[in-house]
């Protein structure tokens, strides 16, 4: 062949008809053509458990996305309603794979349930050398989870032991007509409150106070200021949540990583100033909302905001759908606090800015995890199986199902609104998605608890919690009535073993590869 001034010649084209045919014939050497992007494992004759540690209401999401995978990979999944008990899992071994809430990690890691996921599982290999740099992402897209799902919830120091689900955060609702009407605005200015989100707890506190008793929606009867679960909230905990939320900016020092314990001898801090300060915060909100607040559970908290007698609600932002009876809704991250205690010298410090990490509920969120030990070809499908639950657009349908809604937990699913729109048409879905991204990509965020019976301690701390709210104890004496069950709660488990857990549940402290030994 011979090219002349980027001219192909007369030869090379007599000749071609012979190079095909010989091509044709024998086969012609040349680049190995790529694996389709679509190829997926056939992982036919093998049959997967899947149950739930918790609430089974969560399956009603997996259970309707389960098609695809048993489609294009040929297994099966067996759902398994009856869920494992949270305080005793021992169910859990029953499932090859595990729905979790993110505080029931610890009692799975403690009992070696979890099989660890290794990094292979969820990291993309390198990309070929002639792949474009704009060309499409595929795959998993690791890194487009939220920090705090991919580096902590997900993880127990620093090895990963699961795979975000759906996430949950607490934000301020609001009616938008209460802060917006020209009276209200009049009558704040001349008190010198401002009709805005507020930036700090006090200033909450204020803004709930001029709401508290007045006509602040027009229709010729006094109304209240803030809707919370103030009382026994078990089957959802946001009382707890909305308490250490508040206690956490008080408390949470940005020098600290520890917060509810020492991380050098397990010694509660519960009992501490900023815990005694944000409890007494919270107390007083039973005179700032409708006639027996001090009472209310979640549910009781959302009617209360949905039937327009209060102004403010604290809730978690998934529940946007039982906020709105025909009324516009705005929506704000929880506040931070100008003051923030330090442990060590135990002084209270000041900044210009408001101390504001996030305190995710339900230990941060929920969680899908593989059974520890399953046989190889199991485990391979199990592990396909999680991350196909977990990638972007099948956990965002999970996510968006009504009957256990949760957050999106990758980046760029929290600025597109709620999952299902639909759900909450009178909730504004930029301030929603405003408040949910502000809370979840925080600088700070703060898993709740997930040590090893995580529940329990979170029972005690309820029960002193209303026991405070209600007027039967000081909140000092609540308080220290927790630290003692907590310190026996602890040394009941054992309390090297239960240090252990704790700064294994904070990732970022240093400990021995294994726990000691039980009871210990």
């Amino acid at each position: 062949m011979r090219v002349a001034d980027g001219r192909i010649t007369d030869g090379w084209i007599r000749a071609l008809p012979v190079i095909l045919g010989l091509c044709w014939t024998f086969g012609c050497s040349g680049p190995e053509a790529e694996p389709s992007r679509d190829a997926r494992p056939n992982f036919q004759g093998i049959t997967l458990t899947l149950g739930a540690v918790g609430d089974p209401e969560i399956l009603a999401g997996i259970t309707a996305q389960r098609g695809e995978w048993i489609a294009s990979r040929e297994g099966e999944i067996e759902i398994v309603d009856e869920p494992a008990d949270p305080s005793e899992p021992s169910k859990a071994a029953e499932f090859d794979v595990l729905v979790f809430p993110g505080w029931a990690l610890g009692n799975l890691i403690d009992r070696e349930l979890l099989e660890e996921i290794p990094n292979s599982v969820v990291l993309p290999p390198q990309p070929a050398q002639d792949v474009e740099e704009d060309e499409e992402e595929t795959g998993y897209q690791y890194e487009d989870l939220a920090p705090a799902f991919r580096e902590q919830a997900s993880k127990y120091g620093t090895e990963r032991y699961a795979l975000p689900l759906g996430g949950s955060a607490l934000v301020l609702a609001y009616r938008r007509d209460a802060l917006e009407s020209e009276a209200n605005l009049a009558a704040a200015e001349e008190l010198g409150i401002s009709l805005k989100p507020p930036a700090t707890w006090e200033e909450l506190d204020a803004l709930a106070g001029f709401f508290q008793g007045r006509d602040w929606d027009g229709d010729g009867s006094p109304d209240f200021g803030l809707a919370a679960a103030l009382g026994a909230d078990d089957a959802e905990g946001v009382g707890n949540a909305t308490f250490l939320a508040r206690a956490a900016s008080l408390g949470w020092h940005r020098d600290q990583y520890s917060f509810l314990f020492d991380s050098d001898d397990m010694a509660p801090r519960i009992d501490s100033p900023p815990f005694v300060e944000a409890l007494k915060g919270i107390a007083g909100w039973k005179d700032l909302g409708p006639p027996g607040a001090e009472t209310f559970d979640i549910a009781a908290a959302r009617a209360a905001f949905r039937e327009g007698k209060t102004a403010l609600l604290i809730d978690r932002a998934e529940k946007a759908a039982e906020w709105s009876a025909g009324k516009l809704i705005g929506v704000a991250p929880l506040p931070g606090s100008a003051r923030v205690y330090e442990p060590l010298r135990k002084i209270w410090t000041e900044d210009s800015s408001p101390n504001r990490p996030t305190h995710l509920p339900r230990g941060g969120g929920w969680l899908v995890g593989v059974r520890r030990g399953l046989e190889t070809k199991k485990r391979e499908a199990a592990f396909d199986l999680i991350l196909y639950l977990t990638e972007a657009d099948v956990a965002n349908r999970i996510a968006a199902e009504r009957i256990f809604p949760m957050l999106p937990v990758r980046a760029r699913w929290m600025g597109r609104g709620l999952p299902d729109p639909a759900s909450a048409p009178d909730v504004d879905p930029r301030l929603w998605s405003d408040a949910v991204s502000q809370s979840l990509l925080a600088e700070r965020v703060l898993p709740g608890l997930r040590i090893p019976d995580a529940n329990g301690y979170l029972a005690d701390l309820a029960k002193g919690r209303v026991d405070a709210v209600s007027g039967g104890k000081a909140p000092e004496e609540a308080l220290g009535e927790i630290a003692a069950a907590w310190t026996k709660r602890t040394q009941d488990h054992g309390p090297r073993r239960q240090l252990w857990h704790y700064r294994r549940s904070l990732n970022a402290l240093a400990t021995l590869p294994t726990p000691p030994p039980k009871g210990e």
